[in-house]
């Protein structure tokens, strides 16, 4: 797997990722996708720069190192650091050993670690450079932080000579005009969505890479009449890695050569021989003994912009405002939409829903969830006086 090389510019960009995960997660600081993709290697991380504070950067040093298998306190951190001070030094201890990957995916009970071996991540890479096959380019419209964004916008381009270009900060049109005959795009549904409704014309032999939540077939219908030759679509989680694709829906996913079917759970055969039994995330409907539908989480999340969320764990979280009795989240799905989450309020006895407590509970939610996990439409409903379960 020598053939993986991850360069400092590519590592920039990682760390960048990292440290807006973990303003976003540890801090409740949210950055926009345009803000963190233009932090470089000359971005200072504290004043003049990304605004990131003492305890923040070194919480933000720590993540980085964490994610290439390292030791936490592996960065020096001091206060007039750039991104590529820790990119320089991050290539530098990555070049002498990378034995693993660690990612933290959102659970109902918060980020999970979950840790990798270098060459099963290697392993998918290579799986995943089998469907660009021939591309002369790649346009990510993806972070690089999780395994998906790492796998397909990194390594995978990286296996294959392919320059990748960072698509986040780019508008439909630019996109429209930066795109090339023969270039790979990579994006989630919901950016998907979003480009079939503002993208102005793809160029001939444009072929798109889909993944994080189900992708339908009226999307890749409506953006294949936009001129996309193919949209393919990866099946995997952070958990289990990369396991499957298919070339549109409604086809069944395929398993990788590097997956087979067990029962009713997959194995990884490794790259040093050994098998490893895997339970996905979601229920298999098996066609075959290498292909299947999906059928529901095991976990209850749902994808809002390719990212895990939880619907029961959201509807805690607004349950516990003072003047909520309850709440359940539910997401909604309409065609050619984008995914958005609705929040059902029921109010204590005698509480009326008002513009204020509108205000109210907003707020409460801005200031205990990420974006992705904000219901995007509330209904209220006012409890009766002889309802046992109206009390607050």
């Amino acid at each position: 797997m020598k053939s993986f090389q991850i360069t400092e510019e590519q590592v920039v960009r990682i760390v960048a990722a990292l440290t807006a995960d973990e303003l976003a997660r540890r801090y409740g600081r949210y950055v926009e996708t345009l803000t963190q993709s233009s932090w470089g290697a000359d971005t200072p991380i504290g004043a003049g720069g990304a605004e990131v504070g003492p305890d923040q950067a070194r919480a933000s040093a720590a993540r980085a190192a964490i994610f290439f298998g390292l030791p936490e306190e592996s960065l020096t951190v001091g206060p007039e650091d750039r991104f590529g001070d820790w990119a320089r030094q991050l290539t530098a201890l990555v070049r002498r050993e990378l034995v693993s990957f660690r990612f933290h995916p959102a659970t109902h009970g918060g980020a999970a670690d979950t840790r990798h071996a270098a060459d099963d991540i290697w392993q998918d890479a290579a799986a995943v450079a089998s469907l660009i096959q021939g591309r002369r380019r790649a346009l990510s419209l993806i972070a690089p932080s999780s395994l998906l964004g790492l796998v397909s916008g990194i390594l995978a381009p990286d296996l294959l000579r392919v320059e990748v270009l960072d698509a986040r900060r780019l508008t439909p049109d630019e996109l429209a005009e930066e795109l090339r005959f023969g270039d790979a795009v990579i994006a989630t549904p919901t950016l998907w969505r979003y480009l079939a409704d503002t993208l102005p014309s793809v160029p001939n032999n444009v072929v798109g890479l889909s993944y994080g939540e189900a992708l339908n077939a009226d999307l890749a219908n409506r953006l294949r009449g936009r001129g996309l030759g193919a949209l393919r679509e990866l099946y995997g989680s952070t958990e289990t890695g990369v396991m499957a694709w298919r070339d549109s829906p409604p086809d069944p996913f395929v398993l990788f050569d590097h997956w087979r079917r067990d029962g009713s759970a997959v194995v990884r055969e490794r790259p040093n021989g050994s098998e490893l039994p895997m339970v996905p995330m979601d229920d298999f409907e098996w066609q075959s003994d290498r292909t299947f539908v999906l059928g529901k989480r095991r976990d209850g999340a749902v994808q809002i912009g390719g990212i895990n969320v939880f619907p029961k764990k959201i509807g805690e979280i607004i349950a516990a405002h003072d003047d909520v009795s309850a709440c359940t989240v539910r997401l909604s799905q309409r065609p050619n939409a984008l995914d958005r989450l609705i929040a059902h309020i029921v109010l204590p006895s005698g509480r009326r829903a008002t513009q204020d407590l509108a205000w109210s509970i907003d707020e409460w939610c801005r200031s205990r969830l990420q974006p992705p996990e904000r219901p995007r439409i509330y209904t209220f409903e006012e409890a009766s006086e002889d309802d046992p379960g109206a009390a607050a």
